[in-house]
Formats: C-alpha cells, sequence, structure tokens
C-alpha cells in the first residue's frame, strides 16, 4: 500500500485525503499550525465566534455536497437577496426564489429595470461568455443603476476586487449560484466545515510541523523529524512551495479587512447590508447572530464589517458603522480585526507534477471553498 504525505491541512489538502482514503492509500497529514482550515477558521472571542475574514458558504457547492456532510453542518441561511445603503436610504431586494411574498413588496424593480430583467434571463440561459473582465463586460450589459447598486457591491465582497478584473465565466457560475442557492453560516461558525471533513473522513492530523524541505524521499520539518513516503501533496500556499521546490511562480492576491463590532441594539435583520458608495470605506455590514445566534452567547448583536481597503482603521470603520446604522457610538464594541492581505487569489496558476510531488490549492483551480476542495479531489484522482 502506497503512503502519501500531504503537507497543509487547509481544505485543498483535507479534500485530497478524503479521496486518497477512499481509495485505500496510507495517507499521514501534516500541518504547520496547531489548528485546520488554513484561512477557513474561526475564533471564539469574549462568547463571540468570529470568523477569519466574512465569509459565507453556499448550499449548492458540487464538490462540498460530495463530501456528504451539509447535514452535519447545521447551516443557517441569510436571506436570498439584499438591502442596499444609498443616499441614507435602504432598498430591499429579494429573491423571488426564495422569499416571493417580500419580492413583491421589496424594492427590486427600483434597482432592475425591465430590460436588466431580460438581459439577466439571456444572460443565464443563453450567453457564452468569454474571456473578458467582469466589470466592463456588466458595465455594457446592465444598467448603470444596477451595477453601481448591487452587482459591484456584491461581488466586490466575493472576490475581493474592487475594479471586478476576474473571468466573466466564473462570475457568471457564481451568480447563478447565489440566485439558485442559499448562502449560509455553519452553526459553529467556518471553522466547522474543515472539522466535519476530518471527522466524516476520521482524519489523523500532525499539527505544529513546519515543512523545511524534501529530498530522497523523505520530508525534513524544522522540530527535526523527518518521513518518509512515496508521493507526496504541497497542499501550499504558492509562496511556500516556492522555497520548498524549484518553483518561481507568484501570483497577485485580494485583500480584504473585517472588524467585529457587538451592540445591544438590532437593527438589521437576516440581510446583507451593501454600501455602493464611494465615501465609505465599508462594502458590506451583516448581522450575524441574526442569521445564527450561535455566533452571540451574550444578549448583544454581532455584527461584521468588510471592507477591501486593508489600511482602514478600527476607528474609521467605527464610525462609518455608526454613521450607517445609527447606534450610538457608546453601544459599539470592537471585538477583532483581521486584515488578510492574502485572502484570495486574482488569477490561477498551474505547477507540473513531479514523479512523486503533486500541488494543489485553490490557486490552481478557482479561488472558492469548492475550487479549494475541487483542487484536492483532482489531485487524489491522478494518484
Amino acid at each position: 500500500m502506497k503512503k502519501v504525505c500531504i503537507i497543509g491541512a487547509g481544505l485543498s489538502g483535507l479534500s485530497c485525503a478524503h479521496y486518497l482514503k477512499n481509495k485505500n492509500y496510507r495517507v499521514k497529514i501534516f500541518e504547520k499550525n496547531n489548528f485546520p482550515g488554513g484561512r477557513v477558521y474561526s475564533e471564539k472571542i469574549k462568547g463571540y465566534t468570529c470568523d477569519i475574514g466574512f465569509q459565507v458558504l453556499l448550499n449548492n457547492y458540487k464538490e462540498v455536497n460530495s463530501l456528504n456532510i451539509y447535514k452535519k453542518l447545521k447551516m443557517n441561511y441569510f436571506n436570498s437577496g439584499a438591502e442596499i445603503y444609498f443616499n441614507k436610504k435602504r432598498y430591499k431586494v429579494y429573491n423571488p426564489l426564495y422569499h416571493p411574498i417580500k419580492f413583491l413588496a421589496s424594492d427590486f424593480l427600483k434597482i432592475f429595470t425591465m430590460r436588466d430583467i431580460y438581459k439577466l434571463i439571456i444572460f443565464f440561459l443563453f450567453n457564452r461568455v468569454s474571456n473578458k473582465k467582469t466589470g466592463p463586460y456588466i458595465k455594457k450589459l446592465f444598467s448603470n443603476k444596477l451595477v453601481k447598486l448591487f452587482f459591484y457591491p456584491f461581488f466586490k465582497g466575493v472576490f475581493l476586487s474592487e475594479n471586478l478584473d476576474n473571468d466573466i465565466s466564473f462570475f457568471k457560475k457564481l451568480l447563478i449560484k447565489f440566485s439558485m442557492g442559499r448562502a449560509g453560516l455553519p452553526a459553529g461558525g467556518m471553522m466547522q466545515l474543515p472539522t466535519e471533513i476530518i471527522k466524516n473522513s476520521n482524519l489523523k492530523i500532525n499539527f505544529n510541523k513546519h515543512l523545511k524541505k524534501i529530498e530522497n524521499k523523505q520530508a525534513f520539518f524544522e522540530d527535526g523529524t523527518c518521513e518518509k513516503f512515496d508521493k507526496i501533496v504541497l497542499a501550499l500556499p504558492l509562496s511556500e512551495i516556492n522555497k520548498i521546490t524549484k518553483n518561481k511562480v507568484t501570483i497577485k492576491y485580494n485583500s480584504n479587512i473585517t472588524t467585529y463590532f457587538a451592540s445591544s441594539k438590532k437593527v438589521m435583520g437576516k440581510s446583507l447590508l451593501l454600501i455602493p458608495e464611494k465615501q465609505y470605506k465599508i462594502n458590506s455590514i451583516q448581522c450575524l447572530s441574526n442569521v445564527c445566534s450561535g455566533f452571540s452567547k451574550k444578549k448583544k448583536h454581532l455584527y461584521s464589517v468588510s471592507s477591501l481597503e486593508v489600511e482602514a482603521t478600527e476607528k474609521e470603520l467605527k464610525l462609518e458603522f455608526q454613521k450607517i446604522t445609527k447606534i450610538p457610538i457608546t453601544d459599539i464594541e470592537t471585538i477583532k480585526t483581521y486584515k488578510i492581505k492574502k485572502a484570495l487569489p486574482r488569477q490561477t496558476v498551474q505547477i507540473e507534477d513531479s514523479s512523486c510531488i503533486y500541488f494543489c490549492g485553490d490557486w490552481n483551480t478557482e479561488p472558492s471553498i469548492d475550487g479549494a476542495i475541487k483542487s484536492g479531489r483532482k489531485v487524489a484522482e491522478k494518484l
């Protein structure tokens, strides 16, 4: 039975291990941190659950569904649609597939023109998308109001891209998934996703094991230990792969800053609040405890504020949050801020596998949870 070492217990590494175990490989996983999940992790702070950057999980991800863990995640869902804060007013947009009654009383037609609706249907059903960038493409296709008030702020939060310079085909894929599915939060925070993969596949992880070098089918770690293998999978960021191998492949990343606030005031429902106006650094606000009550073990409500401007200060974001929500500044408690310089890869790249070294990560498929899991599965299929 061949022995495979997997370096990295993020989603791609865990996915690879899951599928290799199903093929009866001997699998050993090594992780430099003392926790699994990579960028998909949560912290418990002062009775609140704070994900490392605001993240959501769609209920129609194909790769996640293949792992058979959705039911164990005990998902809690946002409203399908969004609220939009513009000119000191709030506009509500609901997805008619999930909220038909609310849709009828919403501001949908104040944001979407009839021409937009027609164009959207054509885009869904017939358009053959090319390698064009999303931003310029949707500006030509849809009305300025729809693009400015909804598409840009919503998908800036998805792609973490100011100009939506990702490929239009990826935009279409996720637009369909958001339209036909629901975005939600696992009951225990996003860290529950890697945790359930580990439990479901009965995986064992060797933590605090930082790979130093690979030589003669042996993995040498910083603590002086080594591990022999037949095959090794590097489920790592490109920067770490470059240190271990002779590869010098680099890519750019999109950044994000997320700040968590707590307040006794409940001023939102279960919708994302999009902030399209350029005068604000905030891109969106979410009341997480409204979606999943377990995110706050106290009598206060937990809000997350997201921005693409990683140099924004806590004070700036707090003042903007107060201005938008009208919550008294004395009733806003800052829980924690996460500045993530390498939140999502801007583009994907491929690295050629050697006879015994393989690579996986969202950087070689697509920058998403499903992309990371798919990457691990595809490597497992090669072995």
